[in-house]
């Protein structure tokens, strides 16, 4: 009785290391390549996946130098939301008082919303999985500083005619 709770608790340990042990699946994979090149340096030929593995092994970037890659990502993103923040904030500002037609209206209403929809509530750095996801991020935000390029001429040109006429 006793060896048959000593089997099952070393089993639950050893079971527990397995799943919570930090490792680095590249090490098992570069363990694994060396082991088949020098088999493979007997026969003298490369399997193709070994060919495939080697390159790509090499080129991906360490969960370190991801971290620091996607925080210089996250820091430009930051200072995109703080332009089209300050920019949104100062266009609001000249609006103020404005009386436009109702399609001028709604145009303009569309573009600010959409713009402030990206600040509003914006993703933090953890909402990422890479760097793609930041770049994606921040174009989204230059595409709607650039559509409130259309916003701003509305204003001018608005400006422009009260002057004309008053």
């Amino acid at each position: 009785m006793k060896a048959m709770v000593g089997i099952v608790i070393a089993i639950l340990v050893i079971f527990t290391i397995n799943l919570f042990w930090p490792f680095n699946s590249s090490d098992i994979r570069n363990r694994s390549l060396n082991e088949g090149v020098k088999t493979e340096s007997v026969n003298s030929e490369l399997t193709e996946v070994e060919n495939v593995d080697l390159p790509l092994e090499l080129n991906t970037p360490s969960d370190d130098e991801k971290v620091k890659l996607m925080t210089a990502e996250f820091e430009i993103l930051e200072q995109e939301r703080t332009k089209l923040k300050r920019r949104l904030s100062r266009l609001k500002h000249e609006m103020w008082g404005m009386k436009f037609t109702p399609d001028k209206a709604k145009n303009i209403n569309e573009i600010m919303m959409a713009a402030h929809k990206l600040i509003k509530n914006p993703d933090m750095l953890g909402a990422f999985s890479g760097v793609e996801g930041i770049k994606d991020e921040i174009s989204k935000i230059q595409f709607a500083n650039k559509s409130i390029d259309q916003v701003s001429a509305m204003i001018e040109e608005h400006t422009s005619s009260n002057k004309e006429s008053g």
